[in-house]
C-alpha cells in the first residue's frame, strides 16, 4: 500500500493502480486480487466466508427492523455509532444460538437465553443521555399491567438539558418477533415535567400490543422548551435518551 503525495488527490483506477481515500488519507495499491463472486459461492475453501456472510445478513436485517421499531424514541437522536453498536449487539446475540450449526445461527435463538436477555437489557442506546441519570427516584415496572411507576421524583436534582424547561417521560412496550422481524410498538401518553416543580410521582401505562413476540419495555426521555404553550423538542445528543427496562416473553 502506498500513499498519494501529489497536490491533486485522485480516486479510481489508473494504469493498474487503485487510487482511493480512507480515513481522510489518500492511498494507492495495485488493482486486482481478492476473490470473485463465483469463488465465494462455490469454492469449498470459501465455506467459512459463506457462513459468515449468511449470518451477517440475517443480523443486519434484524437490526434494521429493530431500529425502525424504536424510531418514535430515537427519531431526534443523532448518533453515528448506533448502527455499529447495534450490529455488534445482534452479532453477539447470534453467537449464543446453540440450536443451529454455524452459518444458520439466529438472533432469535440467542435472545431467548439468559445471557441474551442480559445483553439486550445492558445495551446503551444513548450514551450521551443516560436515562438512569434522569430518574433519581424509586422506579418499578409491572410487566403484567404494563405500568411504570416513578415515586418521589426529585426534580431539583435532575440534570436538565441546557435551555430546557420540560422533560418528557414515555413508556413503550414493544413486541418483536425475532424469527420474522415483525413488530408492534405501544406507546404511553408522555408525562411532561416542569423544571420548576418541587417533586412528583409519575405513572405511565401502555396498551398491550396484539402481536406476539419477545416483550421489550423501554423508557424514553426527551427535553423540550415551552414556547407560547407549545413544546419544542431539543435535538442535541444529551437531550434524547432511551433505555430498556424489561425483557420477557
Amino acid at each position: 500500500m502506498a500513499r498519494q503525495t501529489g497536490i491533486i488527490k485522485l480516486t479510481g483506477t489508473l494504469n493498474g493502480i487503485n487510487l482511493y481515500t480512507r480515513q481522510g488519507k489518500a492511498l494507492a495499491r495495485k488493482a486486482g486480487g481478492g476473490f470473485n463472486s463465483h469463488d465465494i459461492k462455490h469454492k469449498p475453501s470459501m465455506k467459512r466466508v459463506r457462513e459468515n456472510s449468511s449470518e451477517f445478513g440475517r443480523c443486519s436485517r434484524t437490526k434494521k427492523h429493530f431500529n425502525r421499531a424504536l424510531r418514535p424514541f430515537l427519531c431526534h437522536h443523532k448518533d453515528t455509532t448506533l448502527h455499529g453498536r447495534l450490529m455488534r449487539l445482534f452479532t453477539s446475540l447470534k453467537k449464543l444460538d446453540s440450536v443451529h450449526e454455524r452459518g444458520q445461527r439466529q438472533v432469535a435463538e440467542g435472545i431467548h437465553t439468559p445471557m441474551g436477555i442480559q445483553l439486550l437489557k445492558d445495551f446503551n442506546f444513548t450514551p450521551s443521555c443516560r436515562v438512569s441519570s434522569h430518574l433519581l427516584a424509586n422506579v418499578t415496572y409491572n410487566s403484567a399491567q404494563r405500568i411504570l411507576h416513578i415515586a418521589s421524583l426529585n426534580i431539583e436534582s435532575l440534570p436538565f438539558a441546557s435551555g430546557a424547561t420540560h422533560m418528557a417521560l414515555t413508556l413503550g412496550v414493544l413486541h418483536f418477533d425475532f424469527f420474522t422481524n415483525r413488530y408492534e410498538l405501544s406507546v404511553s401518553t408522555p408525562a411532561y415535567i416542569d423544571k420548576t416543580q418541587q417533586g412528583s410521582d409519575v405513572c405511565l401505562q401502555a396498551a398491550a400490543p396484539a402481536l406476539s413476540g419477545t416483550c421489550i419495555a423501554v423508557m424514553g426521555v426527551k427535553f423540550y422548551q415551552e414556547v407560547q404553550g407549545r413544546y419544542m423538542v431539543f435535538k442535541s445528543k444529551d437531550a434524547v435518551g432511551l433505555s430498556i427496562i424489561h425483557v420477557g416473553n
